[in-house]
């Protein structure tokens, strides 16, 4: 993950992200976070052989890794996976939810639901918005 920028809202300018970060807050039946506690990109489980990314502004990515035996050695493939969806915003909680533009005016095919729910065990790292 790359280092953070300060807090947006895919779509929205300075003078409506924090409207429209509300509306999406409420969408998940969450409170808005305090600035110090709002999520730019989460790295989560999913099953036992994948690994997500989940950045705001930005569609999801994956890995899906796989392992094979041949002659006593075990190797490691790691497939590349993604999702056209663009992730709106993440809130914590447990399970967190992840927003995104899947569902919304101009639907994009995702194969995840939106808000999709991600378990406190599943997250492996979280990085914050910085705060300007």
């Amino acid at each position: 993950m790359t280092e953070a920028p300060a807090f947006f809202v895919p779509a929205a300018t300075p003078d409506t992200r924090e409207s429209i970060f509300a509306e999406l807050a409420k969408m998940c039946m969450r409170p808005v976070p305090k600035p110090a506690h709002r999520i730019y990109s989460m790295r989560f489980g999913k099953g036992e052989d994948e690994e997500w990314i989940a950045t705001v502004g930005e569609t999801l990515a994956g890995v899906h890794h796989k392992f094979t035996r041949s002659r006593g050695k075990t190797a490691e493939l790691k497939l590349l996976l993604g999702d056209p969806a663009v992730v709106l915003a993440i809130f914590p909680g447990d399970p967190y939810m992840v927003v995104t533009n899947q569902n919304l005016p101009s639907s994009v095919g995702s194969a995840w639901e939106n808000p999709f729910l991600v378990g406190e065990s599943e997250i492996r790292n979280k990085t914050y918005f910085a705060i300007s």
